[in-house]
């Protein structure tokens, strides 16, 4: 037996996700894979989003090829370009995948964030490991060099048997500022137990772990 996929029909296995997002946004969520980088300008905020689709190539046959689409990026990073009142925004990415992570489901390929660094982005935000985690990605080693820094968010609602062994039920809060953003975890020990906070950031040396930290945006 040979199949042959539709590739009309296939696109068309995002099309519950397309009605959940409309019912938010009132926009449908775009089924070609070229448009799939999203904008938000959150203009009072002077805040900029891009939503990228990193499950555009999964299915349930396929389920390690988590990539960017290419073409999407570069359509969304065009009209950040043409639009001046984008340039002064805090930019911030967001999609699913990781771009490293101990399992194959994860984007391979992730050169993509060179573009992200060089647009001036300057945070990208990610879920999928179902653990807070927190990194930095440098595009330019100097001191006030271009660079990335990762947030990972923890699994807010996942089944008990889909938590990391050890790791509670967990979302993070991002509280912006000026000149910084801090960000709050909270977890949840118990299915149907209160959320509180999740102290699991190390301050050093003979000091307590806080439930959270902050990233400076100027540098």
């Amino acid at each position: 037996m040979i199949r042959v996929r539709d590739e009309k029909s296939y696109k068309k296995r995002f099309v519950n996700f397309s009605n959940f997002y409309q019912a938010i946004t009132k926009q449908p969520y775009p089924q070609e894979y070229d448009e799939q980088g999203i904008l938000y300008h959150l203009q009072e905020q002077n805040l900029l989003f891009l939503g990228l689709n990193s499950a555009w190539q999964l299915d349930h046959h396929y389920r390690s090829r988590a990539s960017i689409n290419m073409n999407a990026l570069s359509n969304a990073l065009t009209q950040i370009r043409r639009n001046r009142d984008y340039d002064n925004c805090l930019k911030i990415a967001v999609w699913h995948h990781p771009p490293s992570s101990a399992y194959e489901d994860r984007i391979t390929d992730a050169a993509f964030l060179d573009q992200l660094a060089v647009a001036g982005f300057r945070f990208f935000l990610h879920g999928h490991i179902h653990e807070a985690k927190t990194s930095n990605y440098r595009y330019d080693m100097s001191q006030n060099g271009r660079k990335l820094d990762q947030i990972c968010a923890g699994t807010f609602g996942a089944p008990t048997q889909k938590l990391v062994t050890g790791t509670p039920w967990q979302y993070n809060l991002l509280q912006f500022e000026p000149d910084k953003l801090t960000v709050r975890t909270r977890r949840r020990t118990k299915e149907n137990g209160a959320w509180e906070a999740d102290s699991i950031w190390r301050q050093g040396k003979g000091m307590s772990s806080v439930d959270y930290y902050t990233i400076s945006i100027k540098s």
